[in-house]
């Protein structure tokens, strides 16, 4: 993401991929921290619905990846 962009669309995508880098269960908590400081954000050109939908999405990208990893955590370990 370029360090100007403040476009939600540009936000959103970035997230998503800091996301979907996410390889050790410890890094996803940051990126917890980043979905929550987007949902928090106020986009005034956004409608109520189009900025839950985004926000959905991130939120549940970031529990399926917490999942995953936790997962594959417990079959490393043999749990």
């Amino acid at each position: 993401m370029p360090a100007s962009s403040t476009h939600y669309g540009d936000v959103h995508r970035w997230i998503l991929k800091v996301i979907d880098s996410c390889d050790q269960y410890n890094q996803i908590f940051t990126a917890h921290r980043l979905v929550d400081n987007f949902c928090n954000m106020n986009y005034p050109k956004l409608e109520w619905f189009e900025k839950s939908a985004l926000n959905s999405t991130l939120i549940i990208a970031v529990h399926e990846k917490q999942h995953k990893l936790l997962d594959s955590q417990y079959e490393s370990t043999g749990a």
